[in-house]
């Protein structure tokens, strides 16, 4: 009989161990991420999006030199462009008609970069799509991702400055590429970020 009795204290003694001692603490409750809000509809957002994703693959175009790819992408990005929800800023006149400036310079500079038939125009053209593409994303405040403006110093000789658009604060030079006839790629990553366009906000009642 004392025999068993051990024997019941030493398993609920091992069984209070294991409880106190080795049992992992339960995970405390997260609290629910912050959800990304924003100003515009879903099918502004996209719009804004698809011009953003025909800019990112025309500019790796040019980082690789590649004259054919530059012409297809650009075209894809006229399209993106042609359908941009410029309309939904109509709700706010003033932003309406200021959007409209480099909306419309857009498409001119886009149908530039296709028509050039030399490199230095089409990257010519590219500075000139890539200021007004800014002026159209910081006058709407697109808010659903973050931009980076980013500037080559050397972009079409010595203190001769040439910016462009990125999704990432990384530096790949569209400007000099990774084949350029005097650097070849030594220069891809020449330049720095100048500005960040960032107005994505975040709900914090869901904190």
């Amino acid at each position: 009989m004392k025999k068993l009795f051990l024997i019941i204290l030493l398993l609920a003694a091992a069984f209070l161990l294991y409880k106190y001692a080795f049992k992992k603490a339960e995970p405390a409750n997260e609290k629910p991420k912050a959800l990304a809000v924003s100003a515009h509809s879903e099918a502004f957002n996209k719009s804004v999006s698809d011009v953003l994703s025909g800019y990112y693959a025309m500019t790796d175009a040019f980082v690789n030199w590649d004259s054919s790819a530059v012409n297809e992408k650009a075209r894809e990005l006229q399209t993106a462009i042609d359908n941009f929800q410029v309309d939904e800023l109509k709700k706010d006149p003033a932003i309406h008609e200021t959007a409209l400036f480099p909306l419309d310079n857009s498409k001119n500079s886009t149908a530039a970069i296709i028509q050039s038939s030399g490199w230095e125009e089409k990257r010519r053209a590219l500075q000139d799509l890539s200021e007004n593409l800014r002026m159209l994303l910081l006058t709407v405040k697109y808010d659903h991702s973050v931009i980076y403006w980013q500037e080559c110093p050397m972009a079409f000789g010595e203190g001769s400055i040439g910016n462009w658009l990125s999704a990432k604060e990384e530096v790949i030079n569209p400007y000099l590429g990774n084949k350029d006839p005097k650097y070849g790629a030594t220069m891809l990553h020449c330049g720095e970020t100048k500005e960040k366009i960032d107005f994505v906000v975040t709900d914090t009642t869901a904190q």
